[in-house]
């Protein structure tokens, strides 16, 4: 990708096995400077070592709880102070919690929003400043098809929140651009994750279903994070791009 190289890129949720490490390791093979953050310290601090073994000295890493304002910043100054800039911010952080409405605990509602759409605006809040002040960024955020279809049901609270991250997603586009920052949206379809194999029966149903007829992996969004993150993407903001392998198609 154009426009990548040297750039410093914060990713959340990247310590997994899931769309977040993929994405922090897509931004390392493309010369960027990744700081891979997670709520698992551990986790961390292994796939920073990892990272790091491949590309020297470009990797740093953060223990993060998207949903705590103050850990936030904190992380967020701390990247400010080591490496002068931050050029890319990938909200990759997500929780479900499955159940039916009448059966959801309020407080389950609670935490998945805080996660997945609020931890989403506290991190652009605090990168704004300082992409103002570059007068360039690049904000991509990790919605899903479940944002328009109703999959399986059952998913509420997570539904509700990557929909109203696609609002966000847009008005945060249409405030900042006059500063020449861009914001849009990935928009996964079934991806092969831990997650989805632990919780998601009849998975070979679903890829059967898929035009492309199978899953997605999580490099494949990887893949699409890094363009509309890079130069390549540069005149595309406010935008969703859906990468299901066919499974959802906009009208």
């Amino acid at each position: 990708m154009n426009g990548l190289k040297d750039k410093v890129a914060i990713v959340t949720a990247a310590a997994g096995g899931g769309i977040g490490k993929a994405t922090a390791t897509r931004f390392g093979e493309e010369g960027a400077i990744v700081v891979v953050t997670d709520s698992h310290e551990r986790r961390t601090n292994e796939t920073v070592e990892a990272l790091n073994a491949r590309f020297p000295g470009r990797v740093d890493g953060h223990a993060l709880d998207v949903a705590s304002r103050d850990n936030v910043d904190r992380v967020v100054g701390a990247v400010l102070q080591k490496r002068g800039r931050v050029d890319v911010l990938v909200n990759n952080a997500g929780i479900n919690v499955l159940g039916k409405i009448d059966e959801l605990k309020p407080d389950d509602w609670s935490r998945v929003l805080d996660v997945n759409l609020s931890g989403v605006f506290y991190l652009i809040r605090a990168v704004l400043p300082a992409m103002k002040k570059q007068r360039s960024g690049a904000i991509v955020n990790v919605s899903s098809i479940a944002a328009w279809s109703a999959i399986g049901g059952s998913d509420a609270p997570y539904a509700s929140a990557k929909a109203g991250l696609l609002a966000l997603t847009r008005t945060v586009a249409s405030e900042v651009g006059p500063n020449g920052i861009r914001c849009n949206a990935v928009a996964p379809g079934i991806i092969l994750t831990k997650w989805v194999e632990k919780n998601m029966s009849g998975i070979a149903r679903e890829a059967d279903r898929t035009p492309m007829r199978r899953l997605g992996k999580p490099e494949d969004i990887a893949a699409a994070i890094a363009f509309l993150a890079s130069d390549d993407a540069s005149f595309i903001t406010g935008e969703a791009l859906t990468v299901s392998g066919g499974y959802y198609m906009h009208p």
